[in-house]
């Protein structure tokens, strides 16, 4: 509850100050501490929200490895029925390639992984 810490004690400071009985002194205390502690967790589930819409991303961010491997596909086919100098076999096209494939499956790999073990840590 380290948010709150320096109101709780605040707060006792001002309650205590009050000329009520004891008792109504702790019932005042104890009814704002258990507002602030249902606000604390409002502040939280908030937060939690606006971190889970930013990890989802958009859809460019989701995309873009398919989409370069599609691109690469697509330079393929076109290079099979139309002679290129970028799929000759000197060309530095087939290391790009390679380094993209490793790439998009080690990367996309890692990424449920570690997606799955932050889901098990937050539950």
């Amino acid at each position: 509850m380290g948010v709150f810490s320096n109101v709780f004690q605040e707060i006792g400071d001002v309650i205590n100050g009050l000329s009520v009985s004891a008792k109504e002194k702790q019932q005042i205390q104890a009814d704002i501490i258990a507002l602030l502690y249902r606000h604390e967790s409002e502040l939280t589930r908030g937060r939690l929200e606006v971190v889970d819409r930013e990890a989802q991303g958009n859809w460019l961010q989701r995309s873009w490895r398919p989409i370069v491997m599609l691109v690469f596909t697509l330079v393929i086919l076109l290079g099979v029925f139309n002679p290129s100098p970028l799929l000759s076999e000197t060309s530095r096209f087939w290391d790009l390639l390679e380094i993209g494939l490793g790439g998009y499956v080690i990367g996309r790999s890692g990424e449920k992984i570690t997606g799955n073990l932050f889901r098990r840590k937050i539950k």
